[in-house]
């Protein structure tokens, strides 16, 4: 079973992303679960879902603690985010205009903010991140691009779709792998020598 945290801030559709992933599992022949966390938080508070993804039956329902896969859906919620916890063979996929590496982590970077003006994807909160995330998120766990986009034409049909669709899609194009830093002393080290 593969579990997955989204770290965010409200109104960034963490959420609508924990949705997504769940049912793109389900387009994919196994089981998904989203599991959002409704807590005291409002408009620009830090927020947080989760999801599981199995080819068997899901039979756990609680919150998940130390997740396979941390999404940062602001570069400013990562070391929180990584702290919240999560596994030592973990993955950090972030939101970042630049490559990021978090601390002892192998982490995937994609700029979702750029991604979501160029499409002209908006709401009152600002980007709609979550659309280009949701496409990141699909290539790194390896889910096929087809399957990322029928779960977006079942959510929303006609030009909605199409838009989201060509976001999604660049940023499956466009993640990319940055190294894990370690720190030594005072300074901070690549693990290796640079991006790959």
């Amino acid at each position: 079973m593969l579990e997955l945290r989204i770290n965010g801030f409200g109104g960034q559709g963490s959420v609508t992303l924990a949705h997504l992933l769940a049912q793109a599992a389900l387009e994919n022949g196994e089981q998904g679960q989203a599991l959002p966390f409704f807590g005291v938080e409002r408009r620009g508070a830090p927020v947080r879902a989760a999801v599981r993804m199995s080819p068997t039956t899901i039979h756990a329902h609680s919150q998940c603690e130390l997740p396979d896969f941390v999404v940062v859906m602001s570069e400013k919620l990562a070391e929180a985010a990584v702290s919240e916890g999560i596994t030592e063979a973990g993955t950090v996929i972030i939101n970042a205009p630049h490559a990021v590496a978090v601390e002892k982590y192998p982490t995937w970077q994609v700029d979702a903010d750029a991604i979501a003006h160029e499409a002209e994807l908006f709401s009152a909160d600002g980007p709609l991140i979550n659309i280009p995330l949701f496409g990141a998120i699909c290539r790194v766990l390896n889910i096929p691009q087809n399957i990322m986009e029928q779960t977006i034409i079942n959510k929303w049909p006609g030009n909605n779709g199409e838009r989201n669709l060509g976001a999604a899609g660049k940023a499956y194009n466009e993640v990319k792998k940055c190294a894990p830093t370690f720190l030594i002393g005072q300074g901070t080290v690549n693990k290796t020598g640079g991006g790959f």
